[in-house]
């Protein structure tokens, strides 16, 4: 679903830079309400990374950090890189998208040997000139790659001191950032909310005996209250768009994104808790049961397995496209309703492709057998298989 909502997202942004203000002017307010996809992510993030080590007795990566380092990079960096160079391609290729000074796809622009370099080597979000540059939806792959770097040097204060001061201590470096305007142009929120996603698989994965020790009275609980987790969910959420929607129409003049990462982050994680525990303890409530059939669906699971892949590659088709519009002298909303019920299936689309070519051969094998699901049957392979069983 994250992946959706930042397609859909940005492919709303269509027509000149004011565009969609003037024409439709309820829109840009309603995008910016619901810009909670990010944190959810950076806790969905520590929480996959963090399941492996919650189920080892002692806390360990699998294959130490250097294991760890070595399949971060094997499966993340490969592909973006791929990415990367197509991009500057289209960049050098086509003078539209090189020279473009009406859209937001200018405000990437123009690129630059230290924009190149700081994005080849994923540190482009540490430097304000760099972060939004080539393709602004980057910014927070480089912040992505770097929590998962520090994961190994997180545990060894994990393993020594409750976790929960731990996590507690992220918040506190997260919140020096956000004051001293130390790398605040950075999401420094987001190291919080890493090690928020790793304390919620500490509390839900473990082996048996384990996770009763490690919860605290209260997560225990609320554990035992699925449907009071689900509402305090729901309130976080409301209240991150409520003060999204505040800010973007101008209603409250503070910055409030800092609120809002923390706010949509803990959504985020305590729902991710609640339908963790129900799965993995076999004892979902009629509620939770719905709460996962409205959060994985079918089309959004196969979405998910092309997700990275359409991170990377969405944004620089919405923008060449959205220059064909502007060219054309397309109204916005003509642009608008071509732009959602045709263009982001055909970033999907080519998102399987890319997936195939370039991000199956740095998969796993489970990983390239689910990918394999999004292809179309090939008949004669099905006869073989009813034969040979």
């Amino acid at each position: 679903m994250l992946v959706l909502l930042v397609v859909v997202g940005h492919a709303a942004g269509v027509g000149a830079i004011g565009a969609l203000e003037r024409d439709i002017p309820w829109l840009p307010p309603l995008l910016g309400a619901i810009e909670i996809r990010v944190p959810v992510f950076v806790v969905l993030s520590g929480y996959s990374l963090m399941i492996a080590v919650s189920m080892d007795p002692r806390s360990r990566l699998k294959g130490g950090w250097r294991g760890h380092v070595v399949r971060r990079t094997r499966r993340l960096v490969p592909p973006y890189l791929i990415a990367l160079v197509l991009t500057l391609l289209l960049i050098a290729v086509v003078p539209a998208v090189r020279e473009d000074e009406v859209s937001s796809w200018s405000l990437h622009l123009p690129v630059t040997w230290q924009s190149v370099v700081t994005h080849a080597l994923l540190v482009h979000n540490l430097f304000p000139d760099t972060i939004f540059s080539i393709v602004g939806p980057w910014w927070s792959l480089g912040v992505e790659w770097q929590l998962g770097l520090l994961l190994p040097l997180v545990l060894v204060a994990w393993r020594r001191i409750d976790p929960a001061w731990v996590v507690a201590a992220m918040f506190a470096l997260s919140a020096a950032s956000s004051v001293t305007g130390v790398l605040k142009w950075s999401a420094p929120f987001a190291l919080g909310l890493f090690g928020l996603g790793m304390y919620v698989a500490h509390l839900t994965h473990g082996r048996d005996g384990v996770l009763e020790q490690r919860r605290p009275r209260l997560a225990r609980l609320g554990f035992d209250r699925p449907f009071v987790l689900v509402g305090l969910a729901v309130v976080l959420f409301v209240g991150a768009i409520a003060l999204g929607w505040l800010s973007s129409t101008g209603a409250i003049t503070v910055p409030t994104d800092a609120a809002r990462w923390v706010l949509s982050g803990a959504g985020g994680a305590v729902l991710i808790a609640v339908l963790t525990d129900r799965e993995v303890h076999g004892s979902d409530t009629a509620l939770t049961r719905r709460v996962r059939r409205v959060f994985t669906p079918l089309l959004l699971r196969r979405l998910g397995l092309v997700s990275y892949s359409a991170y990377l590659i969405h944004r620089p088709i919405l923008a060449a496209v959205n220059l064909g519009y502007i060219a054309a002298g397309m109204p916005t909303a003509a642009a608008l309703a071509v732009q959602l019920l045709v263009v982001v299936p055909l970033v999907f689309g080519l998102s399987v492709v890319f997936a195939w070519l370039f991000e199956r051969p740095f998969m796993n094998s489970h990983q390239r057998s689910q990918l394999t699901e999004l292809l179309p049957k090939r008949p004669g392979r099905n006869r073989m298989q009813r034969t040979a069983t």
